[in-house]
């Protein structure tokens, strides 16, 4: 292999290094809810965990319906089912990437 071939691969594997590590966690992802949705939640050993949305100053509790997360290695889908008291459904969907999450639809 001459050492052009040599220098893309060692470039290739270590960007994919560099996304491996800042590859956002489930702690990311909980303190990006907070800031971009206002969804957080309480826990207490008698109740469990229990989930607020902060709309306009105002906590409602919501239901917890279910989800999934999808790791890649390099980057990870967030994928989360909430109910609000009125029944509506709220469904987060998230794309992580280099300790950033964006919205998806």
């Amino acid at each position: 292999m001459n050492k052009k071939g040599r220098n893309i691969i060692l470039v290739v594997l270590f960007v994919i290094l560099i996304l491996v590590f800042t590859n956002p966690n489930e702690a990311d992802y909980e303190q990006w809810l907070v800031e971009e949705h206002g969804i957080h939640y309480t826990s207490s050993p008698e109740m469990g965990r229990e989930y607020v949305m902060s709309t306009n100053g105002v906590d409602q509790k919501i239901e917890y319906r279910g989800g999934h997360i999808q790791h890649a290695g390099i980057y990870t889908f967030y994928d989360k089912h909430y109910t609000d008291a009125d029944g509506n459904d709220i469904n987060i969907k998230a794309f992580g990437i280099l300790k950033m999450l964006f919205n998806r639809s």
